[in-house]
């Protein structure tokens, strides 16, 4: 519309001053020194129209030519760095690939005309880190990528954290991350390799305080953090067991995640063998029982079993109402076997522990049953158990085929074996 408008102003325009000027073509002269030039006034506006539009036409072709040697180098520079950026597409392809010494070629190549030198250094770096008899290569480009105008210090120390992290040499990557965590204290990324670094170098105590912080940034996935609040604080749980006290134990385990103290039954198993350790049965017991009855777990029923002093009879009777809904557990049985013979129940604790084996043959079953029985002067039978514990624990095929059977068929199968 615009353009239609414009012509039609444009036609408008040119018949209206050809009409006048042919009415009237006006009169100019001009005069310099004795030149007088005479005309019409129409004549002299197109020559100055012309001289004009000649005029600016060598103005702008004396610019062209002036910018010529800048425009040439501008487009060289937008051609090199069109190259770079195909040759950085092309690294990251060989990268990906597995071809590590071509990946860091290409992205050396394109480094030098690129607009971000520095990312071409630590790809290249990053893929010469996987050539392990090149490591100086590596740190070699890292400086550069370090040294590069473009270069972000917080992106270059996490790759150098990384490289560092995977050569296991967490104990020069410590005071680097430690550095950085200062400056910039809820980085997931320096959260996560401050957390990678305490976890390889077992420093459990400073990565007891960072997960809180590590949680809320969100520098972990759930399941990976899960994992790592549990090797933290059964490895503290074990610290503190060897050489703490009972408050310690008992303070650790208020610390540590309520779903941890609900669900990890190894944790679970590990604090009620720390309560043991200082003499506090009773609260071990407790723990187990109110764990098992929170939610079966043949892992926690073991454990209870584990529990060597307190109310002996009490735990039976707790153990056996699990009967009910249990009663083919073999771990349960061997728990009912273990609380039985503290009980001077040997015949119950036999019957417990030859159902336990029946069910699912275990070299605790068997050790258990031999016990008992060398207590009862049966020393034949008590070390055919015992031989038949051992060859199951060892792992033997054949024997193990032997061991699979019920009770009295292993026993007279290992007689046979004797003989």
């Amino acid at each position: 519309m615009r353009l239609l408008i414009g012509i039609l102003f444009t036609l408008f325009v040119s018949v209206w001053t050809a009409l006048t000027l042919r009415q009237d073509p006006g009169y100019a002269m001009v005069s310099i020194g004795q030149w007088t030039i005479e005309t019409s006034l129409a004549f002299f506006v197109m020559v100055i129209g012309v001289a004009f539009c000649g005029f600016y036409a060598l103005v702008r072709l004396a610019i062209r030519l002036w910018k010529t040697p800048a425009q040439t180098v501008h487009a060289n520079q937008r051609r090199l760095h069109r190259k770079a950026q195909r040759l950085f597409s092309l690294g990251g392809r060989q990268l990906a690939s597995g071809q590590w010494a071509a990946a860091e070629k290409t992205f050396l190549n394109g480094a030098e005309y690129s607009q971000n030198p520095a990312l071409h250094y630590l790809h290249a770096a990053r893929a010469t880190h996987h050539l392990s008899d090149l490591k100086w290569r590596r740190d070699l480009n890292l400086r550069k990528a370090e040294d590069s105008p473009d270069a972000d210090p917080m992106t270059v120390q996490l790759t150098r954290v990384e490289f560092l992290l995977d050569d296991r040499q967490a104990e020069l990557a410590r005071p680097i991350l430690e550095s950085l965590h200062t400056l910039h204290p809820r980085h997931p990324s320096v959260l996560l390799w401050l957390a990678k670094t305490y976890q390889q170098l077992q420093a459990w105590e400073p990565l007891q305080k960072l997960l809180p912080e590590v949680q809320k940034q969100k520098a972990l996935g759930s399941e990976p953090l899960a994992e790592l609040h549990r090797q933290t604080y059964l490895a503290l749980l074990e610290i503190v067991a060897a050489g703490g006290s009972l408050d310690k134990v008992r303070g650790l385990w208020k610390q540590a995640p309520a779903v941890m103290r609900e669900d990890d039954e190894a944790f679970v198993i590990a604090y009620a063998t720390a309560l043991c350790d200082f003499n506090a049965f009773d609260d071990a017991e407790a723990l187990l029982r109110e764990a098992i009855n929170r939610r079966w777990s043949p892992k926690l029923a073991v454990g209870y079993g584990m529990v060597e002093r307190g109310n002996a009879a009490a735990q039976l009777a707790t153990a056996e109402g699990w009967l009910a809904k249990h009663g083919d557990d073999p771990y349960l049985l061997l728990t009912l076997g273990r609380l039985a013979k503290r009980c001077q129940q040997p015949a119950k604790a036999r019957n417990y522990l030859e159902r336990s084996i029946q069910i699912m043959p275990t070299p605790d079953a068997y050790q258990e049953l031999g016990e008992l029985l060398q207590s009862l002067h049966e020393l034949i039978h008590a070390s055919q158990y015992f031989h038949a514990g051992l060859r199951l624990l060892v792992g033997k095929p054949q024997e193990q085929q032997g061991t699979m059977l019920p009770v009295a068929a292993a026993g007279q199968q290992l007689q046979a074996t004797a003989l």
